[in-house]
């Protein structure tokens, strides 16, 4: 069963005190949808959000931080300049998802599927990409700052203006074949080199 806006709302306050250790449960919301619900703007750190329904939900600056989003269907969801701090989005699908803007600092995107996502200037600071669907993926103007890809799906995508660092070593497969990251990065625009320092956790 769906639920109401009054519940979802009545949730996220009991979620809030949780967070502010003033009693209240953490929101655990597995497996349900919430599709038509306004959740802009809204505080959902640390919620648990695994394999939930967030379709063309409006999650336009809304706090994600520390969240687990496993599994969760992200298709067309509006995330302009949410913040995805250490969110768990393994396995997660936001094909045609737009995250303008978004925090993705330490996001875990393994086997996430970003096709034709829009990820323009977003920072992905320590973001690791494996196995991710990045095909017709639009990264311009993202920030790299040593941001890790391994066995990624890229055929498409458009890195036009991106700067920063990327991992040595990092590979992604194009078309079927395995390319180094920052190469395949370059030819899709972005500005970016090697980072060979010590690549912090």
């Amino acid at each position: 069963m769906d639920l109401t806006q009054a519940e979802v709302d009545q949730l996220l306050a009991d979620h809030q005190r949780w967070n502010d250790r003033q009693g209240g449960r953490q929101l655990d919301l597995t497996g349900r949808s919430l599709r038509g619900l306004a959740l802009a703007g809204r505080r959902m750190d640390g919620a648990v959000l695994n394999d939930a329904d967030l379709s063309h939900v409006d999650l336009t600056g809304t706090d994600l931080s520390h969240t687990e989003l496993i599994g969760a269907n992200l298709q067309h969801a509006k995330l302009p300049d949410a913040d995805l701090y250490k969110a768990n989005l393994t396995g997660a699908d936001l094909s045609g998802a737009d995250l303008t803007g978004a925090r993705l600092l330490r996001a875990d995107l393994t086997d996430a599927v970003l096709a034709g996502a829009i990820l323009d200037g977003t920072d992905l600071t320590k973001t690791y990409f494996f196995r991710t669907d990045l095909r017709a993926a639009k990264l311009r103007n993202a920030r790299f700052d040593r941001v890790g890809f391994d066995a990624d799906q890229v055929s498409g995508w458009d890195a036009t203006g991106a700067t920063g660092t990327v991992l040595a070593g990092s590979v992604v497969t194009d078309a079927g074949r395995t390319t180094d990251a920052i190469d395949a990065l370059r030819q899709a625009g972005a500005l970016v080199r090697p980072f060979v320092g010590k690549a912090e956790s």
